[in-house]
């Protein structure tokens, strides 16, 4: 039943439902940041996040960055954390899910992790685009998901957009359970 579970990465046990995000973030200064597909699970969603920059300004925004990356969500370094790029997913009530917070997940408690794709575009490469998945858990409640990207180390966001929980409810609702999920899993 959505919004009772909970698990810390997407399942393997159930098939999503896809629900069309196409959530334009940012589309400044020669960077585009979007969310397409949202695929919902019985336990969370997964969002597919695009960042593209216009080649013709690359050189200001590497000359703008502090360290040796253009885009990064790692923050192991200080200096990591200098240049870091955040996500956060906001839920109607209150609730708030943080790209940073990616280590100690504690069962229950807000996740957003990054599920997989490029995770950074360093300054050696010739392509200015990176795809990402990020997986949230649990499911939102109703009224509106917003999602918010800060570009390095930022402590406002350069962009949000928001879609409404309705559409991952229901997706999540019509989720197909694959097979029984593991014993002693907090989902």
């Amino acid at each position: 039943m959505p919004g009772e579970g909970w698990a810390e990465a997407p399942p393997e046990w159930a098939l999503p439902i896809t629900v069309a995000g196409d959530l334009v973030l940012a589309r400044q200064g020669g960077v585009l940041v979007s969310v397409g597909a949202v695929c919902a699970y019985p336990v969370g969603f997964e969002f597919y996040l695009t960042f593209g920059f216009d080649r013709g300004q690359a050189a200001g925004w590497r000359a703008g960055v502090p360290g040796d990356r253009m885009l990064g969500f790692r923050a192991r370094t200080r200096q990591e954390r200098e240049s870091v790029t955040r996500i956060v997913v906001g839920f109607a009530d209150g609730t708030v899910a943080d790209s940073v917070s990616m280590t100690g997940v504690t069962p229950g408690e807000p996740v957003l992790r990054f599920a997989g794709g490029d995770s950074e575009i360093g300054p050696y490469l010739p392509v200015l685009r990176a795809e990402s998945r990020w997986w949230v858990s649990p499911l939102p409640p109703p009224g509106p998901v917003e999602f918010r990207v800060f570009l390095h180390g930022a402590a406002k966001p350069v962009g949000t957009a928001s879609m409404d929980a309705a559409a991952i409810l229901e997706a999540a609702g019509r989720s197909q359970v694959l097979w029984p999920a593991p014993a002693g899993e907090p989902w």
